[in-house]
């Protein structure tokens, strides 16, 4: 068996998955198994995996998004982690080297997240380079709350076991999909944040998922609805944990959601987060947010 199963889904991205697993395929550390869920490409994304048999087991599915897609994948896999990769992101030489230095000083983790370096060219990451291993052990996901860094599936490894006992991703097509796996999660023993070294090429273009601001407003609707009706583990007396990463989503979202001309998605996510808001509290978001978005509105108008 073994001990990763890199599970990468993909829709209509053949030329860049071709260099997503040429990332995967120079990795130091390769007791891995690859498995690419095609989720209904029309493009020749059967044509570069055609050329990688033998290398990747391929799942196959009509299209229903990236969580329908890794939930396919975390049926078949057999390794003791899984390691998620998006078919447009890119690996370093070190990624599972360093996931597993992190594995085997923290005793086998339930998750362990690593760092990104956001790219447009490739050539950007030319500059990034192996640096000394850095890391924080906390108790569980919930603990790291206080902790400001980016949270998102593209940079973690999760027991296999834990995975499948919280059921994976959700099937709904919304952004931060990955957000809610990791608060279902929350409670699983061990949370390992590495700093350094940066595991993970993130590219930034038009077609990120990510970008969709329809489907990022319904992330964020969810994970509250989520919170609301007492889906997530930990019960009252990690409330205060699940509302600080919950909330810190929902002000970064309805900040970007007004700057890109959607004031309307971004008051309904502040209405529906402000009695969490007030528990925290967060004042200064609750009094200053309106009258910003007002003036960030203003100014979106104009251009």
């Amino acid at each position: 068996m073994p001990f990763f199963s890199i599970i990468i889904p993909t829709y209509n991205r053949a030329r860049l998955l071709e260099r997503t697993l040429a990332s995967v395929f120079t990795q130091e550390f390769t007791d891995y198994e690859v498995l690419v869920v095609d989720d209904g490409s029309t493009d020749d994304t059967e044509d570069v995996l055609a050329r990688h048999s033998g290398r990747v087991r391929v799942l196959r599915q009509q299209n229903q998004g990236q969580g329908v897609a890794r939930n396919l994948a975390i049926q078949h896999a057999v390794g003791t982690y899984a390691v998620f990769l998006d078919s447009d992101d890119l690996w370093f030489p070190w990624t599972l080297s360093t996931y597993l230095q992190a594995i085997d000083m923290y005793v086998s983790p339930s998750v362990v997240m690593g760092t990104v370096a956001s790219f447009g060219r490739e050539e950007e990451l030319a500059s990034v380079s192996q640096e000394p291993f850095r890391a924080w052990a906390f108790t569980d996901y919930l603990a790291s709350a206080p902790e400001p860094f980016i949270r998102t599936a593209c940079v973690i490894a999760v027991r296999l076991e834990a995975l499948r006992r919280v059921g994976g991703f959700t099937a709904r097509r919304i952004a931060s999909e990955d957000h809610d796996l990791l608060f279902r999660l929350g409670t699983e023993p061990g949370f390992v944040w590495m700093q350094a070294p940066i595991v993970v090429g993130y590219r930034q273009h038009d077609h990120s998922s990510s970008r969709s601001l329809e489907q990022s407003h319904q992330g964020l609707r969810f994970q509250l609805e989520q919170e609301q009706g007492g889906h997530y583990p930990g019960g009252a007396s990690r409330r205060r944990d699940r509302l600080t990463l919950i909330l810190r989503g929902v002000r970064h979202v309805t900040r970007w959601l007004t700057e890109h001309g959607r004031p309307d998605l971004a008051m309904d996510l502040y209405r529906r987060s402000l009695g969490a808001h007030l528990e925290v509290p967060r004042w200064r978001y609750l009094l200053g947010f309106p009258p910003w978005m007002m003036a960030a509105s203003l100014r979106h108008l104009r251009r």
